[in-house]
């Protein structure tokens, strides 16, 4: 027994060492990039729960709550250490962190020998991935919890026992009511490939996983609606679904195909054909290109047994890729962080079915290393000087500015690290709110000063509200100050 249990803490160990090392590498390359006003959001919504508002009264967030899935880690880590402005670099990072090192670990209990390094696909991001994983990390801490019950999945496979489904239902409720993106990515692959294998083998199979799907898609919409008659958080929602007309389509494959080789580096359109020129992103492209083929070969391989996961992560890349190019979801190439988990599945994938002699395990390590090192962008080494450059922010702590109005791209990214409410506007036939990932409360209380992005906004601002007593440029932007206080009606 005691040997056992210093294997396990020996092992455990070894993990914790992998996240804090992971975690210190991703938050300095998160640190690379500015404040960002979706992840500003999380942070604002993480001070008030802080401040007593568990439940968000009068906030409209976003399509989805991310509440569980990456506001709760603010609160959690603000909670137990204080706030410090690095933590808007750091929970990213852990996120990114955990979602490299459980799939690390799915790869060791699926295949032990597996290629395992496959995973540097996705835990050796370009500068492009860190942008879609890190700031913001819009979705990841949902990934996070669906790899969680794959993991305990696989823990029910070897020796089953009731507490453990509870776990399950309990964590997908959490993480459906927090980010629907799960339904794609986790229950209707699941569902699927349970109801594949049912055919298959002419019987009902993973009976008590289907079950506890259905359960947790029914117990998630008993909690929102408790939570919406106990004066939670709004979620305006996403807009009414359609299929894409025959020209947005192909609009949506071109983002597709630009974003995907723009994730892993193989962009090399307009770029000089020759070693020096395109040369990293064309081996990034035959790397890229590799992991393709290999999906492909899995797929339809006639020898290969396939199983519940390796079904489910094939449906899980099918229906995420399907709905991506046959919807309106598409703006650009940053919109391909919907496509994050495809990623992580396809790795997956390829690291449970390559089976290859010591010596080609060693060379594909020795791959997977040079790819990171020509992948991952140049860190951010003074990550604890963070509260470094916010001129903005900078000039409205000097002016004891404290409450305003900015666009929804000014307003957030310019409320920290000196604690300014700057509710966001819409500019348009006239100014109002913009009520998304904002508080209600904000507008009724007014400020007395508007950030502008454009002359044309300024004037705009000074015929709703009156001249200004003071117009000043502030780092590209136009900062308006009144002596009275300003209010929008709701």
């Amino acid at each position: 027994m005691s040997v056992l249990f210093k294997q396990i803490s020996k092992k455990s160990l070894g993990y914790l060492l992998a996240f804090v090392v992971l975690s210190g590498f991703y938050m300095s390359l998160a640190a690379t990039l500015p404040l960002n006003s979706d992840s500003a959001s999380a942070v604002l919504e993480a001070q008030d729960i802080l401040h007593g508002n568990g439940l968000l009264h009068g906030w409209d967030l976003s399509a989805e709550s991310y509440y569980a899935t990456e506001t709760l880690p603010y609160v959690v880590l603000a909670g137990l250490a204080g706030w410090h402005l690095s933590f808007y670099y750091l929970v990213p990072a852990m996120l990114l962190a955990a979602l490299v090192l459980l799939a690390f670990r799915l790869c060791r209990i699926m295949a032990p020998a597996g290629a395992w390094w496959w995973l540097a696909l996705v835990a050796a991001p370009t500068a492009f991935g860190v942008q879609v994983m890190l700031i913001p990390c819009i979705h990841m801490g949902a990934y996070v919890g669906v790899l969680v019950c794959w993991l305990l999945i696989f823990a029910q496979i070897r020796q089953e026992k009731p507490a453990v489904w509870g776990l399950v239902v309990a964590l997908l409720v959490l993480c459906l009511a927090s980010d629907d993106i799960v339904k794609y990515c986790f229950v209707l692959p699941v569902l699927g490939a349970s109801a594949l294998l049912s055919v298959q083998n002419r019987r009902l199979e993973y009976g008590r996983l289907v079950l506890c799907v259905l359960a947790s898609l029914g117990l998630t919409h008993v909690l929102k609606t408790v939570l919406a008659h106990n004066g939670a958080f709004h979620v305006p929602g996403l807009w009414t679904m359609s299929f894409a007309g025959q020209a947005r389509v192909w609009y949506n494959l071109s983002v597709l195909v630009s974003g995907v080789l723009h994730f892993f580096g193989a962009y090399f359109f307009e770029k000089e054909f020759s070693l020096y020129g395109a040369g990293k992103e064309l081996l990034h492209l035959a790397v890229l290109l590799l992991a393709l083929w290999g999906v492909v070969r899995v797929a339809r391989s006639k020898t290969r047994q396939l199983d519940l996961f390796d079904y489910a992560a094939l449906l899980c890349i099918g229906i995420m890729v399907g709905a991506f190019t046959f919807s309106q979801l598409a703006i650009d190439d940053a919109s391909t962080r919907y496509l994050v988990f495809p990623y992580v599945m396809m790795a997956l994938l390829l690291a449970r079915h390559t089976v290859l002699p010591a010596a080609s395990r060693a060379m594909g390590l020795a791959g997977a290393a040079v790819y990171a090192v020509l992948s991952v962008p140049a860190p951010t080494l003074h990550i604890w000087q963070t509260n470094r450059n916010f001129p903005i922010n900078m000039e409205l702590a000097r002016l004891g500015l404290t409450q305003g109005f900015a666009s929804y791209w000014s307003a957030a990214s310019n409320s920290l690290p000196n604690q300014v409410r700057i509710a966001p506007v819409e500019f348009g036939a006239e100014i109002k709110p913009f009520h998304y990932l904002s508080k209600r409360d904000w507008y009724t209380q007014g400020g007395n000063f508007v950030l502008c992005d454009t002359p044309a906004q300024a004037a705009q601002a000074q015929i709703r509200f009156g001249s200004a007593r003071m117009v000043e440029p502030v780092d590209g932007h136009i900062l308006l100050v009144w002596d009275k206080t300003l209010t929008l009606p709701g």
